[in-house]
């Protein structure tokens, strides 16, 4: 167990810290009867008039008003006061940072506790992604500007017919947009083949001159402009994440256009250059020059480094190792969402595992699979998955317990770990963050160990950097160090780079680049570059039980990666949301505690602890009552007042909506409006004790409101999935009327095995000599219905088949027996099943495997359909003909989680596999089997192809019994149990 891989905390902290202390709020304790007044005491404060002018452009109007005289209606006057009293409570009890009401700082974790502030913080003003987007939009319009720039296709187009199609686009504040495309020209096609790596705009345009003669000059510009103008060409002028970004586009733009830019660039750092709270003016001068050259909406973004050398004791990082391993153990251990489980399943039911497929393709609805459950572009429907209601009764256990006793709190101990922990497998997530506010007395008490750790709203990722790096560009050590965990001597990690089509939340995504190699989608980028992964170079395969991707020309498995807290899903081209999604999956999951489905219903929620760790605050749900907005202003305070009483609510909480929250005294009268303005506007605000609860402060960082947000990590990640598998070729299609006739029979699910036991087996005797193979399979998607497939001469097959098959079906349909029927195409799965030379020896296997499958239901025998399957796979290893057929089963299904399967039925399994108690009839069926599967494995074996037996074996479950994961590993089990045991005997034997 020494050798077990833990969780540990990497030396350097992200420390964030609110600017003001929490006792400045007590200048909000007001009734507000005089707004005007209260206001202008307010924003006496130079500090918080800055904070509010760089966070509220709108708000700022309203005081700048107030300020100079001017009148103001009552209305604006009252919603002024609520929202300067949540921006002065935010500065003094949220250190999340924003603009200038909360600051970040480096930390690192050694034997002593140090905690010095000075007031040196420095400020950093950079531009809205949004204004600057739209500037560069307007650039990129403009000929004489991209004359002199570089351009490259976009590399999310493909071709769909005879159209080139971009299925994203950055379309600025109205959300995702619709596809884009243009026809597929010879012109396009040319621009597209020769702008796979950047090209000089000018240089291009000659070429197509060249290549087009007939074409005039200007119509060849136009057309480039209008492919710019479309996302299909992306020009160099819009700034990678990673760089300076108005530095960036000056260096780009010829001399006539850079002035507005320039002017916006010194007096951002002009204004980041002013001491806190002295910095109103620049910033109003900042605003001016950015709204010359853009819209009013955008304004730039501010960051805080803060003044702050801070030591914090080992003890503080190894409390939180020890909350990520209990964490971790409580969490279910699928690696997967059941959105991309249930995409695995279609993916190895459409591939198998021995066929690599380029991932552009895959996620083509037309060409490939589609995208998973749940994406904007799926079909597929998304299966709300069930609860496990075991633990659903543990978490209603511990809430009930903490209601029947009167606590506020519940402790997570040794005994209630085991019971939620289940079937943890051991396996522990490669890198961690985790947020957490500490709390003690003073910098001695947090040395003495005297502290609590109470977790953040969103406390946790499980990428290295995701909730440090947006900050990483003002704190080196910290990027540096982030930079070393995510270099990993086993997997290349690429940092994901995307343009969010929501450019308000892209801010978010402006990190620098902290990995060796980068993954760009859609965005400019090189792909000749070698720290480059080029998107038309990456392939998905399916391994041990998961999938992966896969770069053809490293010829290794990429995991890629982000280093920001925005949601792909949202805001991300869908081709990222998967690769971040598959990558997502291979590691064990960690999440922050969850009181399941009890957190969306009950009034109070207590606390959680372990150790000196609060892993959740105790919560309370405002009463319906609360949410009346017809109740007038007394009759709700006394709501509120006995509200409070009944549920023991404390007077000092958090407000608390997703990740926003504010401090409030419940005794307050303004405190108290807020609360009811909040709820008015959105009735799923929730209230949380104040973090750690009470008799815990903040004195150790001068009353300041903190959390500190620490990596961690298990060293390097698992190894890599090594594949031979091939990667797939685009297979020929047998539409209805050619050699394949591809019949749809939909019915229910638990009608399948009557019809093929009982009713096939009319429809083969009646089938002519001309339909030299035939062959069926179960499926399930979207409704279950069987395909049958027939090859022939394709005027045999209308003239005859069809003809037979419509009245079997008929007849069938009339009976209530089966729903409709419906002709579709037959795409062979080609390198699945050994390539095109392998494939009339395997559809001759699979037409075996039916006829035994069908003679095999129809007998119905006495034995579990897990075990019948078992027996078959063993016969239909033997009979491929592989003499080390026994090794290659055992390693190819190692012993697991459904070994149990087999022990339940230990005896029965060994005399059925080993033959001494098999049903003459069922050793008839194989024995007629065998030769089409034997001579199915010589072909293999002859062109030198890795076995596709697990294809073939899964195939057979799925005719034999139907998809059924459970049921089909319980099979593989039992198979490799028996197999097992009789290898043991004999070798006892001897």
């Amino acid at each position: 167990m020494t050798d077990m891989p833990r969780l540990r905390a990497a030396e350097r902290v992200l420390v964030r810290m609110s600017v003001l202390p929490a006792d400045s709020a007590a200048r909000t304790r007001s009734d507000g009867d005089d707004p005007a007044g209260y206001l202008r005491s307010m924003i006496a404060d130079p500090l918080v008039r800055e904070a509010i002018a760089v966070s509220s452009p709108s708000l700022t109007h309203t005081l700048d008003a107030l300020e100079a005289g001017r009148p103001v209606d009552p209305k604006k006057l009252r919603r002024a006061v609520i929202s300067v009293s949540r921006y002065a409570l935010r500065m003094a009890t949220r250190a999340t940072p924003f603009g200038v009401m909360a600051g970040v700082s480096e930390a690192r974790f050694d034997h002593a506790a140090k905690v010095e502030f000075g007031g040196d913080h420095r400020k950093s003003a950079r531009p809205d992604v949004g204004w600057l987007h739209a500037l560069v939009r307007d650039w990129e319009r403009k000929p004489e500007v991209v004359r002199r720039l570089r351009v490259v296709r976009n590399n999310l187009c493909f071709i769909r017919g005879d159209r080139l199609v971009l299925p994203h686009l950055p379309v600025g504040d109205d959300g995702p947009a619709l596809e884009v495309s243009v026809r597929r020209t010879p012109v396009v096609e040319a621009v597209i083949e020769r702008a796979r790596r950047p090209v000089r705009f000018t240089e291009l345009t000659e070429h197509l001159r060249a290549a087009f003669p007939q074409g005039s000059p200007e119509a060849v510009e136009r057309l480039l402009l209008q492919l710019v103008e479309r996302y299909l060409l992306l020009t160099e002028l819009m700034p990678p994440d990673d760089a300076d970004p108005v530095r960036h586009v000056l260096d780009r733009l010829p001399a006539g256009e850079r002035t507005g830019l320039e002017e916006a660039a010194a007096a951002l750092d002009a204004y980041a250059v002013t001491p806190m709270a002295e910095g109103l003016e620049a910033w109003n001068a900042v605003l001016r020059t950015t709204r010359r050259l853009g819209d009013k909406q955008h304004a730039p973004h501010v960051d805080v480094r803060l003044d702050a050398d801070v030591t914090l004791p080992r003890a503080v990082a190894e409390e939180l190792e020890s909350v990520a391993a209990v964490l971790t153990r409580v969490t279910p251990p699928d690696r997967a969402a059941p959105h991309m489980r249930a995409y695995y399943d279609d993916f190895v039911d459409r591939y198998g595992t021995g066929l690599l497929v380029p991932v552009k393709e895959l996620l083509d609805p037309e060409k490939g699979i589609g995208t998973p459950a749940g994406y904007r572009t799926s079909t597929r429907d998304v299966a709300r998955p069930e609860p496990n209601r075991y633990r659903e009764r543990v978490f209603g256990e511990l809430a009930q317990r903490a209601l029947l006793d009167g606590a506020h709190e519940v402790e997570l101990d040794a005994e209630m770990i085991d019971r939620l922990s289940g079937a943890d497998d051991g396996r522990l997530p490669s890198t961690l963050e985790i947020g957490a506010h500490l709390l003690a007395e003073s910098v001695t008490a947090l040395e003495n160990g005297d502290f609590r750790l109470a977790l953040a709203t969103m406390p946790l990722s499980r990428r290295a950097g995701a909730l440090s790096g947006r900050f990483a560009y003002l704190l080196e050590g910290l990027r540096d160090q982030t930079a070393r965990i995510l270099h990993d001597d086993r997997t290349v990690r690429p940092q994901l780079t995307f343009q969010a089509n929501w450019t308000r939340v892209a801010n978010v995504a402006r990190v620098p680049l902290m990995t060796d190699h980068s993954l760009p989608v859609g965005t400019f980028a090189d792909p000749g570059d070698p720290s480059v992964i080029d998107l038309d170079d990456l392939v998905v395969g399916a391994a041990h039980g998961r999938l992966f991707v896969h770069s053809l020309s490293r010829d290794t498995e990429i995991a890629p990666t982000t280093v920001h807290m925005l949601v792909v899903s949202r805001v991300g081209p869908e081709i990222a949301r998967f690769l971040y999604d598959v990558t997502e999956a291979r590691h064990r999951a960690c999440n922050a505690w969850t009181w399941g489905e009890l957190d969306a219903m009950l009034p109070f929620l207590p606390r959680v602890r372990h150790g000196r760790t609060i892993l959740a605050s105790a919560t309370w749900r405002p009463a319906v009552g609360l949410i009346d907005a017809g109740l007038t202003e007394a009759e709700w305070q006394r709501r509120l007042d006995a509200w409070r009483e009944r549920w023991r609510v404390p007077t000092e909480v958090f407000m608390t909506n997703g990740d926003h929250r504010i401090g409030l005294d419940l005794d307050a009268p303004l405190h108290r409006r807020i609360l009811r303005h909040e709820l008015s506007r959105r009735p799923s605000t929730l209230l949380v004790e104040s973090p750690g609860g009470e008799g815990f402060g903040t004195g150790w960082s001068n009353g300041r409101a903190n959390e500190v947000v620490v990596t961690l990590s298990t060293g390097p990640s698992e190894p890599p999935v090594r594949t031979s598998a091939t990667v797939r070729s685009r297979p020929s299609a047998h539409r209805p009327g050619g050699e394949w006739l591809f019949v749809k029979l939909y019915a229910s699910a638990d009608r399948h095995a009557d019809l093929i036991g009982q009713r096939l087996p009319a429809l083969r005797a009646a089938l002519p000599p001309s339909v030299d193979r035939w062959f069926f399979i179960r499926y399930f998607d979207p409704e279950p219905h069987l395909r049958l497939r027939f090859h022939g001469s394709p005027d045999r097959l209308n003239a005859e088949v069809l003809p037979l098959v419509h009245d079997w079906a008929d007849e069938l349909c009339r009976a209530g027996l089966a729903r409709t029927t419906m002709l579709d195409t037959y795409e062979p799965e080609v390198e699945r099943y050994g390539g095109p030379e392998a494939l009339e020896a395997a559809e001759r296997a699979f037409q075996a495997d039916s006829e035994a499958v069908i003679e095999q239901l129809r007998l119905r025998l006495p034995l579990r359909p897990e075990l019948l399957a078992a027996a078959n796979y063993v016969d239909l290893v033997r009979g491929f003909g592989d003499p080390d057929w026994r090794d290659w089963y055992l390693n190819a299904y190692p012993k697991g989680e459904h070994h149990a399967a087999f022990q339940a039925m230990r005896r029965t399994a060994i005399e059925v596999i080993d033959g001494r108690n098999v049903d003459p009839r069922l050793a008839e069926i194989w024995a007629r089997r065998r030769p089409a599967v034997a001579a199915y494995g010589q072909v293999i074996r002859s062109l030198d192809r890795r076995p596709p037996l697990p294809a073939l074996l899964h195939m057979h479950h799925n005719r034999l019994v139907g998809a059924a994961p459970e049921a089909e590993g319980a099979s593989y089990a039992i198979a490799r149990g028996a197999l097992q045991a009789l290898r043991d005997r004999d070798r006892h034997a001897k």
